[in-house]
């Protein structure tokens, strides 16, 4: 045979692979759900977030009860900071399966974001019903029951959080803690990020942060630890204290006066909290003087003045 015999068989044989081939193609059925479904948990799982919105959605297309599918969905948009499209997406979850702690969790948090406080609140509340032991359900209900005055429901549910907390990173926090005393504070750190992600509620966590951050000289990552302190527990006296302390002692990036006016705002915090720390009213009167606004630094040294006479009891 010679050669010209042979590549025309060779390129009969290539035209009927084609169009068999575009046949079938033509014949064959949509992928079931179940496919699109696989394809989009891998791409997913793989960080392959565009091609895993077009196989999820497909999935959802195919079967509109997929709540996997919705759920996923939902946690792509809020890793692209598509937070609306991610409330759309996991509301739809809850309408296919309403028991899902996890979901109602993240719900509060995107409605929270978005200041839609008592929709937070109650997705926050459907959290714990249905999974009572939600770390950070009880830690996210503590700020939103002080904001409505009911300090013993914040109380419990710090309480319950706390011991959660204690419970399920202990032992993480005390290796965050042995780092730190041996030096090894990247170690530390890496640590205690770890804690304050799986359980916000310890306290001491956030602290450990901070004092890192200030042996490294990080003030401003220190204030930002103290920062989301006050976001998780609003009551707690000591993260005003060391953050009116640490903007004031030191030069973080950004406006003095900006740092001055928060150092000021955190100290009067600290006086709504507890009005008996004479130390708050002085240290007001210090950064006032500082600032040349004698009047205001007089004023508030004569409280702190009586404060402390009421408190120690005329001594």
């Amino acid at each position: 045979m010679d050669k010209l015999s042979i590549k025309k068989i060779a390129s009969i044989a290539c035209v009927l692979i084609l169009v068999f081939s575009a046949g079938v193609t033509a014949a064959a059925p949509r992928m079931s759900w179940e496919r699109y479904l696989k394809k989009g948990r891998l791409q997913y799982q793989a960080g392959m977030l565009d091609y895993a919105i077009y196989n999820l959605a497909q999935c959802l297309d195919a079967n509109p009860g997929c709540q996997e599918a919705a759920t996923m969905l939902a946690s792509i948009y809020v890793k692209k900071n598509k937070k609306l499209r991610a409330i759309d997406y996991y509301e739809r979850s809850l309408e296919i399966e309403e028991g899902q702690a996890e979901v109602h969790f993240a719900l509060g948090e995107l409605y929270e974001f978005f200041i839609e406080r008592e929709r937070a609140f109650r997705h926050y509340v459907r959290c714990v019903e249905i999974d009572p032991g939600h770390v950070r359900g009880h830690a996210s209900l503590v700020r939103h029951y002080l904001n409505r005055n009911d300090r013993a429901s914040a109380d419990r549910h710090f309480q319950t959080s706390y011991r959660l907390a204690k419970e399920r990173s202990g032992v993480l926090f005390e290796r965050a803690v042995d780092a730190d005393r041996k030096g090894k504070y990247g170690q530390a750190l890496d640590l205690y990020g770890m804690v304050i992600d799986e359980a916000p509620s310890l306290i001491e966590a956030y602290i450990g942060l901070y004092e890192v951050n200030r042996k490294l000289k990080n003030f401003a990552a220190a204030a930002a630890a103290l920062e989301r302190l006050a976001i998780v527990k609003p009551d707690n006296e000591k993260t005003y204290i060391l953050l009116a302390y640490i903007y004031f002692t030191q030069k973080l990036p950004g406006n003095r006066k900006n740092q001055i006016d928060r150092a000021i705002d955190n100290l009067k915090r600290v006086i709504e909290l507890n009005p008996d720390n004479y130390e708050a009213y002085i240290s007001l009167s210090e950064i006032y003087a500082y600032m040349g606004m004698d009047i205001e630094a007089h004023v508030w040294e004569k409280r702190g003045f009586e404060v402390e006479k009421r408190v120690r009891g005329g001594k």
